[in-house]
């Protein structure tokens, strides 16, 4: 056989071997540079307390939203509540409290707003708080708080 038919076929092999893994290489690197900016609601929520109400002993968190987005718009976040205290009265990772949900409504870019949100039910010991999901939603159309010029006639 030719050298250069070996070297040839050694080639094909290689470029055949190792495209899957460029493919691959070359998806990630897309899918960073294009999420690399990408923000979440999550980011704009957080957790400043969570105590036990000394009059209903419900559990009471106070969250912080601070908007970062590029529009005015509404946040709804909820609220996870646990009874470290556990069932009967023993300690170790508890049991659930309820879930709870509140609305900050209309927020400017930029602006901030400090909220409390009560559990549905009393716990017997010290309460766990956890955001557990945030929604947002624009009230100004996508095309007016874009920067970029509109597709549309």
């Amino acid at each position: 056989m030719p050298v250069w038919l070996a070297v040839l076929i050694t080639v094909l092999c290689a470029v055949v071997v190792l495209s899957p893994f460029a493919a691959v290489v070359a998806f990630v690197y897309a899918y960073g540079e294009v999420h690399a900016n990408m923000r979440f609601p999550s980011d704009d929520v957080t957790l400043s307390s969570c105590h036990r109400d000394a009059v209903t002993g419900a559990p009471v968190a106070r969250i912080r939203v601070e908007s970062r987005a590029a529009r005015p718009g509404s946040f709804k976040v909820y609220v996870r509540f646990r009874d470290s205290r556990g069932e009967n009265g023993g300690a170790g990772r508890g049991v659930p409290a309820g879930r709870s949900t509140v609305v900050v409504g209309e927020l400017a870019v930029g602006a901030v707003a400090d909220r409390d949100i009560v559990g549905p039910v009393p716990v017997r010991g010290r309460p766990e708080c956890e955001i557990h999901d945030v929604v947002f939603r624009s009230s100004e159309l996508a095309a007016q708080g874009s920067p970029f010029p509109s597709a549309g006639p």
